[in-house]
């Protein structure tokens, strides 16, 4: 910050202040802070805090996987009671069924992926040497 913005900040206190090039130089070499440290420090603590932390991410994993077991399994909600109107008029129907519950299922197992890949138990891919060459083979298809 340069003496002019000081100065024109300081214009709004009561009374109103000013400073020169001499000081705002004084305070910047006797009250220096290092700019680059403070920086570290602060890309250190977002890198190694909340969910940036594998173990972290995996108690919320489990935790949303324990929800959506606790709904299936607790709850039976395998399959799920659904109505539909079908016709018209005086030929109106309502019709009451079940349907499996898939797209809960379909979430569980996402879950259980991504934590399997978060604790290294899912590789995705592998490098095969063969004959000299390197071939990639995926285990996972890429949907």
């Amino acid at each position: 910050m340069t003496s002019d913005e000081v100065n024109s900040r300081a214009e709004l206190f009561e009374p109103p202040f000013s400073v020169s090039r001499q000081q705002v130089d004084h305070y910047r070499k006797t009250r220096a802070i290092d700019i680059k440290e403070l920086s570290e420090k602060a890309e250190y603590n977002a890198l190694n805090e909340g969910l940036a932390k594998r173990s972290e991410r995996v108690d919320l994993l489990k935790r949303l996987a324990g929800h959506i077991t606790k709904d299936l399994f607790d709850r039976n909600l395998f399959w799920t009671d659904m109505v539909k109107g079908i016709g018209s008029k005086e030929d109106f129907q309502v019709i009451e069924y079940e349907e499996f519950n898939g797209a809960e299922v379909a979430q569980l197992r996402g879950v259980l992926d991504d934590i399997a890949k978060e604790i290294g138990d899912r590789k995705g891919n592998i490098d095969i040497t063969s004959g000299g060459k390197t071939i990639r083979v995926s285990l996972v298809d890429d949907e």
